[in-house]
């Protein structure tokens, strides 16, 4: 049986544990991640005028380390499915989307993560910013399996 576990000033480690042994391994877990932005319109609420922003997205994977190359993943993997998913909202009318019809920083972030999970393993969080560098507002939202 193996067990994430988040020990208390935040190392995540994976505890591999034998149910007839005593014997506890603890396993490394590796945290990678991939931005990217996306250009798109949208109205929060239908009082809302219509108006745009440059979203930038990270996607936090996490997993153990492969035994030679030390990565969780294979981003030669990843990126397609990312690619795939930012070319579906870059250029976007959000609301037009199926499942963002209130695209809000939050709904946007759990949107992103639901899709990615489908394909993913290993999807830690997601985190959605909008505006200047100094001057952004964002959201974290995390994966719960």
């Amino acid at each position: 049986m193996v067990v994430l576990c988040v020990l208390p000033h935040g190392m995540r480690v994976f505890l591999a544990c034998n149910p007839c042994s005593t014997e506890i391994k603890v396993r490394p877990v590796i945290e990678m991640f991939h931005e990217f932005t996306f250009e798109a319109a949208h109205k929060t609420t239908p009082d809302t005028p219509l108006h745009g922003h440059t979203f930038k997205v990270k996607v936090v994977l996490t997993g153990e380390p492969h035994p030679v190359f030390g990565w969780s993943h294979d981003l030669l993997e990843v990126e397609p499915v990312i690619a795939s998913l930012r070319a579906r909202l870059d250029h976007s009318y959000l609301n037009d989307i199926e499942g963002l019809e209130i695209p809000t920083l939050e709904n946007v972030a759990g949107w992103v993560c639901r899709r990615l999970d489908e394909e993913i393993h290993g999807i830690d969080r997601i985190e959605v910013r909008r505006g200047l560098e100094g001057a952004a507002e964002g959201v974290v939202f995390r994966n719960r399996h």
